[in-house]
């Protein structure tokens, strides 16, 4: 289908979105491009949408074919008591009710074609191009929604990897640092307690239950990604690239003109003023004549009733016979009351319209303005975040070396590990919030691809 855009999309603002997927695709590593052209074929939002289009696309087609020919078939068949002769009379009929039947049968082949209809029919038909491009516009926008909650699903497993990658550190270091407690311990040294131990296995259960919480979001993010892809789990998608963001993002007043250019939204409330005034443009030529030629094939038959073989201008056989009429009509429906209000309804909707799409463009400003800046803020944060997660590391270590050198204590290491998992999540975090906020300002604004809203 035309008109459909891929937009790069993230989801899971939360560590517990990143853990390790663990699963395979047919063996193959799914990308996100793939991921999206899965969607779109597979997508059942999308293909319930591309019915609504087929249904507009019906309708045009009804509207362009209006000036063909109508046709009507009226067909009566049914049994009659047989009559001897024109003579006869409505008692003599009753009299011999029961002895002979025959039958009756009438058809009637009517047809009428427009000919001038006082441009209603123009206007009907360009009423239905509205509709149809209304639908292939929410179609456009139901395919921006698939893939984002595609791109939703697919960097929460992304991040699933690298939280994989935190843990399984964080979890080498406990095993490092309980080691190095027993050998202590067996030491005799005075500087342990027996129970660091506590604190080494608290720390240890801390990161199980992060590890189930991170789990069980992996399996939901990884399931919404078979939803409209229609893959069978498990799935496996490429490594994130975890490298500083240098992005720079393209003015405020750029970034509003591309939302005023490619708003989905606006182009709607665009559409659907058009269609208002075409509407009311309609109940107001309804105050106005039809011409159309109108024709009529008619055929009477009953083996029941005798001919009767008198005929001229003004007297014809009511049960025998056919007859063809083909000639000219104006057709005028009338209703003053009905249409004086109907047209008032029809203007009344169009400035409705016209309101609501003024209303809109202030309130797309106004969300334009919010997501800019929350971009702004998370693209910001990923340097400050890129940082702190380094001396991180470097504390962690420096506290490991002290306590293998007989300095310190379970506490300080247990606290070094704490902020070096709370500052590489943070990380992370950032890279998340970041990618969120720019596709989501890429949603607000219309444009198909991220890469619009960068210098």
């Amino acid at each position: 289908m035309e008109g459909k855009r891929t937009i790069k999309r993230a989801l899971f603002g939360a560590v517990v979105s990143m853990f390790l997927s663990g699963t395979t695709w047919g063996g193959e590593v799914l990308t996100y491009e793939r991921a999206c052209e899965l969607a779109r074929a597979n997508s059942p939002q999308i293909e319930a949408q591309a019915y609504a289009v087929e249904g507009a696309q019906a309708q045009l087609s009804e509207a362009k074919y209006y000036w063909t020919p109508k046709l009507s078939l009226k067909s009566q068949f049914g049994p009659m008591p047989k009559s001897s002769d024109v003579t006869s009379s409505e008692s003599d009929i009753w009299d011999n009710f029961f002895d002979a039947w025959g039958f009756t049968t009438r058809n009637t082949l009517e047809f009428w074609m427009p000919l001038f209809t006082s441009t209603k029919v123009y206007h009907t038909h360009e009423l239905a191009k509205i509709g149809y491009e209304v639908e292939e516009l929410r179609a456009q926008n139901e395919v921006l929604n698939v893939e984002y909650d595609v791109a939703r699903a697919y960097i929460g497993l992304q991040l699933a990897v690298a939280a994989q990658d935190v843990l399984k550190e964080a979890e080498d270091y406990v095993v490092q640092i309980e080691r190095e407690y027993q050998k202590l311990m067996e030491s005799g040294s005075e500087r342990v307690k027996a129970t660091d131990q506590y604190r080494i296995d608290i720390a240890r259960a801390n990161l199980l239950r992060l590890k189930n919480t991170i789990l069980s979001k992996r399996d939901y993010a990884e399931r919404a990604l078979s939803v409209h892809t229609r893959l069978e789990l498990p799935i496996e998608v490429e490594s994130m690239n975890f490298d500083n963001v240098e992005d720079e993002l393209k003015g405020l007043d750029d970034v509003m003109a591309l939302a005023r250019a490619h708003r989905g939204d606006l182009k709607l409330l665009d559409a659907g003023e058009r269609a208002a005034a075409m509407q009311a443009r309609i109940e107001w030529l309804n105050w106005w004549p039809d011409l159309v030629l109108a024709g009529e094939v008619s055929y009477k038959f009953s083996n029941a009733v005798p001919k009767y073989e008198e005929k001229n201008f003004y007297i014809r056989d009511g049960y025998n016979g056919h007859g063809f009429a083909l000639g000219f009509m104006l057709k005028w429906e009338l209703d003053p009351v009905r249409q004086v209000f109907k047209v008032r309804q029809a203007d009344a909707k169009t400035e409705r319209m016209r309101a609501q799409r003024a209303l809109a463009i202030s309130g797309i400003e106004l969300e334009v303005s919010q997501e800019y800046q929350k971009t702004s803020d998370a693209l910001a944060n990923i340097g400050i975040t890129h940082a702190s997660r380094r001396s991180a590391k470097r504390f962690l270590t420096q506290s490991l070396m002290d306590y293998e050198a007989g300095e310190g204590n379970v506490n300080d290491i247990i606290s070094a590990l704490t902020t070096f998992i709370e500052q590489r999540s943070m990380y992370l975090q950032a890279l998340h919030d970041y990618r969120v906020a720019l596709v989501k300002l890429q949603k607000t604004t219309g444009v198909e691809d991220t890469s619009r809203l960068l210098k």
